[in-house]
């Protein structure tokens, strides 16, 4: 048994108990039960205590439900739910679509607080480092506040200040989150296909670089890059002198949000017009630039003047690979041209799972889906409708997309759902048309051509000198008799686990029944080493405690 991780395995068992008895108060007590959680050691304990009921009445949907016990859950569950919000094809539309409303607002921290974490960061106090500092914030989220400053040059500049301790409070749930993951995998048969552990990671990855600014800073520059010739776009500049990994300093936006419908006219914008440039922006981004704004939600775009508009919270963006874009626009074109053959063979370039079981039925489904609905769903312009009806085919047969394409397609329904605020007659397919016929126009380009094909003389000249020493090394170990097969069976790694954690249980009790016998014949003795036998005692009795909890937390955790 390893007994350093005995306390580390007590704080996620006091933040499971913590979980548990929230989702319980949320009317979340059949999930409990599906997940196995409702017999687990804490639930019992909680239900003993009468601190968790098992009802399950609330009259809201589940995805509400949910939504408002990550809510009570703090920064790490609001994060998970936003980011599972751009997973339809995992968590299905309805709960998604009621995730995505989740508000990243809490109580604001005392400044002085936040300032240790900006001195700690810049090295100095907002006294040397600006020329004056406004104390209140003038937003606060659940990882960061916002600041509004002025610069020693004169200039206004927001400052982003990261909350003290929030990294540990996420470090901690994470690793919880893990246990749980790995505890539903072997437990959960109907959840296997998710694969909760690799959900879990992808979480983590994520949050992980949205808690450090530098990572964001260097995304927020490579935006400006993007968008440096585009007088429309204005993208806020970052201030690298005043920023660090949990500080960043940028110019301050004078906007307004773009669903502000009262300020268009004193700013001189037409929101037909807005509506037009934001949806072409992000195609922008995703066909020509791989690199987009991934939550293009009406908080994170704001309306300058003149039609001009701002893009914030850039942390959270997609990145693209030139294969990836391919694919897409391979998507897109089969859906335009109604190539049901096509549209399933891009379909499954985008997913991460594979083929599906029975592909001759998933390619008549989605032949039926152009027959019947395609032709409705494009004409009218609904790209959103038409990502969630793909999603539901997905489902169904197995299969689900790539996170960074389902990224991609949750910021496609976002933006369309901006824009329809904003003009309800707006129809994002001749906006995307015309990247899509310009990067598949450029496959064929003389230029692109010959690029494609020097990369395949390279690939095939690499395989050309490669082979002959690969196959060279396969005879040589035929000839020595070494040539080995390695045969791979799912979770049979895991035997070495549990083989080990028996081994160091029975050590650990053998050692604690030596201990008891050989304290108890020193006790039994009328000399001075009768006290090394108490001693003894209580060792072999921390031991055993150890042991017990250790065996408790694996059989009912």
């Amino acid at each position: 048994m390893n007994y350093t991780k005995l306390g580390k395995h007590t704080v996620n068992a006091v933040r499971l108990a913590e979980v548990l008895q929230v989702m319980a108060r949320h009317g979340l007590a059949g999930l409990l039960r599906k997940a196995g959680f409702h017999d687990s050691l804490p639930a019992r304990m909680l239900r003993g205590l009468n601190l968790i009921s098992d009802a399950d009445t609330a009259p809201e949907s589940f995805g509400k439900r949910l939504g408002a016990a990550f809510q009570d859950l703090g920064p790490t569950f609001v994060k998970f739910g936003q980011i599972m919000s751009t997973r339809p094809d995992l968590m299905g539309e309805t709960i998604a679509a009621d995730l995505s409303h989740l508000q990243d607002r809490v109580d604001s921290v005392p400044f002085e607080k936040m300032e240790e974490v900006l001195r700690d960061t810049l090295g100095e106090g907002v006294e040397t480092l600006f020329e004056s500092f406004d104390t209140e914030p003038v937003a606060s989220a659940s990882l960061s506040q916002v600041y509004k400053a002025t610069l020693k040059t004169g200039a206004t500049a927001a400052v982003k200040i990261q909350r003290p301790g929030v990294g540990k409070i996420i470090e901690s749930d994470i690793s919880l989150m893990r246990q749980v993951a790995e505890w539903i995998e072997g437990r959960v048969e109907d959840l296997d296909w998710l694969d909760p552990p690799s959900i879990v990671d992808e979480f983590a990855r994520s949050i992980r670089r949205e808690l450090d600014y530098t990572i964001e800073a260097r995304v927020i520059e490579q935006f400006r890059q993007n968008f440096e010739e585009m007088e429309q776009v204005f993208i806020p500049r970052v201030h690298g002198v005043l920023s660090g990994g949990r500080v960043i300093t940028m110019d301050w936006v004078d906007g307004a949000r773009v669903d502000n419908m009262d300020a268009y006219e004193e700013r001189n914008c037409v929101p037909a017009a807005v509506a037009e440039l934001g949806c072409s922006m992000l195609c922008k981004m995703v066909f020509e630039h791989h690199l987009f704004h991934a939550d293009p939600h009406p908080g994170n775009i704001h309306i300058m003047r003149d039609n001009q508009i701002a893009f914030f919270d850039l942390g959270m963006a997609g990145h693209l690979e030139r294969t990836d874009v391919a694919a897409i626009a391979d998507l897109f074109l089969a859906m335009f041209q109604q190539d049901a053959s096509e549209c399933v063979n891009a379909v499954l370039t985008l997913t991460g799972t594979g083929d599906p079981e029975d592909r001759e039925a998933f390619e008549h489904e989605v032949a039926d889906f152009f027959a019947f609905e395609a032709r409705a769903i494009l004409g009218g312009g609904q790209v959103a409708k038409g990502i969630e009806r793909a999603t539901q085919l997905l489902r169904r047969h197995g299969l689900e997309f790539a996170p960074r394409f389902s990224l991609l397609l949750k910021a496609l329904a976002t933006i369309e759902m901006v824009a329809r605020e904003l003009d309800p007659a707006i129809d994002m397919v001749p906006i995307i048309r015309p990247y899509v016929r310009k990067l598949v126009l450029t496959r064929y380009q003389p230029k692109h051509i010959a690029n494609e094909t020097r990369r395949n003389m390279n690939a095939l000249y690499k395989l050309s000198r490669q082979a002959p020493g690969d196959f060279s090394q396969i005879l040589r170990q035929f000839r020595r008799g070494n040539f080995k097969f390695q045969v791979h069976h799912e979770h049979l790694e895991n035997l070495a686990g549990t083989i080990d954690r028996a081994s160091s249980r029975m050590t650990a009790g053998i050692v604690v029944a030596a201990l008891i016998v050989g304290s108890s014949l020193l006790i039994s003795t009328e000399t001075a080493v009768r006290y090394v036998g108490i001693g003894g005692y209580i060792f072999a009795g921390v031991i055993g405690f150890g042991l017990v909890i250790s065996m408790l937390w694996k059989k009912n955790f």
